[in-house]
């Protein structure tokens, strides 16, 4: 069995994409493989000639709809391919650490301290069967 290269296998990959757009970003990426390898993120936009804010969302789509596997480290300018699973693992696991803050953190909403409703929100009001005037209440010193 031939040996290919993972830039080879990365660059395969990337022609097999047909949004033009997003082959274009993984064309380029095939040529940042390790994290020793790591392209910034403003680097990369200025490849691609699109602004970061598509870049992010394509290299999201690489991982969760092409299953190409861009790594980050927060903290750690650069983007970078992984050559296996095992050096992936680490951006995998702060992926989820960040889950389960997020969830924590929106869990937290149902028990935070809110001011209270104005008066006029907390009255029930109680809806009347027919559209009759209420009657003015007897004064208490003719009971």
């Amino acid at each position: 069995m031939e040996k290919i290269s993972p830039k080879d296998y990365f660059k395969k990959l990337a022609f097999s994409i047909k949004d033009a757009e997003i082959r274009l970003v993984a064309a380029i990426m095939s040529d940042y493989i390790g994290e020793e390898n790591a392209v910034r993120l403003d680097a990369l936009c200025r490849r691609v000639s699109m602004d970061e804010r598509k870049v992010r969302l394509i290299l999201g789509k690489l991982v969760t709809e092409y299953g190409v596997p861009v790594c980050a480290h927060s903290g750690k300018a650069g983007r970078w391919l992984a050559r296996s699973f095992d050096e992936a693992r680490e951006t995998q696991a702060e992926y989820y650490s960040r889950a389960r803050e997020d969830k924590r953190r929106g869990d937290a909403f149902n028990t935070c301290n809110y001011p209270p409703k104005p008066a006029e929100e907390l009255r029930e009001i109680q809806p009347t069967l027919i559209d009759v005037p209420e009657p003015d209440p007897i004064p208490f010193w003719r009971w």
